[in-house]
């Protein structure tokens, strides 16, 4: 088999490896589509304070169920599945209460262990999640981004009705801002600099206001209804936008801290707007096997599928891995950007 390896950053190369074999509990994979993510850019990059070459990256991914060695009832070969991709202990308080995330000894896969830049991958068997027939696979390989989604709105507490502000109208901004609508938010508004993307999110149905535009606050002010917005999510990862976040909370509202800063990087923070406005800020991490398993049964029932399917802006197939990772990181029109492992030579 091929896998794509990170073997110095700015560098993959496609290496020959043996197909894996699985073990008890284990399964392997078949590898159709990998997306590639804003992280697998910092850890190609150079950026990622952890991860280091040489590495398989990547973390979004579906393929078909190459073999399987665990009594799974509801998986057979030639499955189209995914695998969530946060390796917890299994054992440890946050494990036995549903929030693996929070393991002190989780792993991420392409950053902690090889991921899924190949074209067969070893994988828990209890952590692969099927999905069901015709679903299409470029759509089933961005089930790890709404699984971000997916977690993310289960944090930030939304109820029908309320509003939304966003910052940051990127893939995850998108899928968030999708979400929140699904969920029954009266009003979900996107701040974005960019040109490219405010059209983008347009295109998405969504209001749009820039932070350098002049009407800014009455922009805001008049589509909050005047008294702020219910629920902000911060996804630049910029003390500006963090700031532009706590600024249009209502009282009582929240602020989602989706964006993670550079490393050393600690923003400054409004406390008086946290206290005397009773604000709450909460953090998010990564996401669990149920917000996995969620996001997959969207993604089964078709009811989101349109929208992801817009999102899907290139697919490269894995001889040209990259001009697909050059692309992701230079073009501003890619909100996610395929490799397509499942015709390789």
């Amino acid at each position: 088999m091929k896998q794509l390896v990170l073997t110095a950053f700015h560098k993959v190369e496609t290496v020959e490896a043996p197909i894996p074999q699985p073990g008890p509990g284990e399964a392997v994979i078949q590898i159709r589509y990998a997306g590639i993510c804003g992280s697998d850019l910092h850890v190609f990059a150079g950026l990622h304070p952890t991860a280091k070459p040489p590495l398989v990256m990547g973390h979004e991914a579906c393929g078909t169920l190459y073999a399987i060695n665990a009594p799974r009832t509801d998986l057979k070969v030639g499955d189209l599945v995914c695998c969530h991709t946060v390796k917890p202990c299994g054992a440890c308080e946050y494990c036995s209460t549903g929030r693996e995330n929070l393991c002190r000894e989780v792993k991420i896969m392409g950053t902690n262990f090889d991921g899924v830049f190949t074209q067969y991958i070893l994988v828990d068997a209890n952590r692969v999640i099927p999905f069901r027939p015709g679903v299409d696979p470029k759509v089933a390989a961005l089930v790890e981004p709404l699984t971000v989604g997916v977690h993310d709105l289960r944090r930030s507490g939304l109820r029908a009705g309320e509003t939304v502000f966003i910052s940051g109208a990127g893939p995850i901004g998108l899928i968030i801002g999708t979400m929140c609508r699904f969920a029954g938010a009266s009003q979900v508004v996107l701040s974005e600099l960019d040109p490219v993307r405010i059209q983008m999110a347009e295109n998405f149905g969504f209001s749009v206001v820039n932070p350098t535009q002049e009407d800014f606050a009455d922009a805001c002010r008049e589509l909050s209804g005047g008294d702020g917005f219910d629920k902000a999510f911060e996804i630049a990862a910029v003390q500006s936008s963090f700031d532009i976040c706590v600024q249009q909370l209502r009282r009582g509202g929240t602020l989602i801290q989706v964006g993670m800063p550079p490393a050393g990087k600690v923003f400054g923070l409004d406390i008086n707007k946290i206290i005397y406005s009773e604000c709450c800020l909460l953090g998010v991490r990564h996401h669990t096997m149920s917000d996995m398993q969620t996001a997959a049964k969207l993604i089964n029932s078709g009811v989101l599928n349109s929208q992801l399917e817009r999102l899907v802006s290139a697919v490269y197939p894995l001889e040209q891995s990259m001009e697909a990772l050059h692309r992701a990181e230079t073009d501003k029109h890619m909100l996610r950007v395929l490799i397509d492992f499942s015709d390789a030579n």
